[in-house]
């Protein structure tokens, strides 16, 4: 009876020591997920992802993502963006600069429509969104560890 005692003692130590280091963002435990609200879509229909953290430190983002189009087996970038802009050199996307931090267990959602943002027209096949996160720590010391950047990546149809 003792023994069980002592056990149960001793598991119910760990696993406070293991929640406070959790909590307090001592180790950047979780993840980040990239999720989309449709797995296909019409050539015309708007496409939003969310970003969902699920970590107990911080999560840091711009804008911009890209979008990738499956074809003849490899993942081919899609001229893609949210604007445009004409130079001598051409054509190319304008993105708004805006850092996004995520605190643990929040969301941001961004939404795009192929006909308007893809350069060259939405068509029908296999594609992916391919995003580029930061991951940290919830606190800023000067001794904390360096901010990891992770690729997020979401797949999808556009029908025909």
């Amino acid at each position: 009876m003792k023994r069980r005692l002592l056990v149960a003692l001793a598991v119910l130590g760990a696993l406070v020591v293991v929640a406070t280091v959790v909590v307090t963002g001592a180790i950047p435990m979780g993840t980040v997920i990239l999720s989309l609200d449709q797995e296909s879509y019409r050539p015309d229909e708007t496409v939003t992802l969310t970003i969902r953290s699920l970590r107990t430190g911080s999560v840091q983002f711009g804008t911009p993502f890209k979008i990738q189009r499956f074809e003849d087996g490899d993942w081919v970038d899609v001229p893609f963006g949210l604007g445009w802009a004409d130079m001598p050199e051409g054509r190319f996307a304008v993105w708004t600069p805006i850092l996004i931090v995520l605190s643990p267990g929040q969301a941001y959602r961004q939404s795009f429509r192929p006909p308007e943002h893809f350069f060259e027209g939405s068509k029908p096949g296999r594609y992916r969104v391919v995003k580029e996160v930061r991951v940290g720590m919830i606190h800023h010391d000067y001794g904390a560890p360096s901010r990891e950047t992770r690729t997020l990546v979401a797949e999808f149809r556009i029908e025909g």
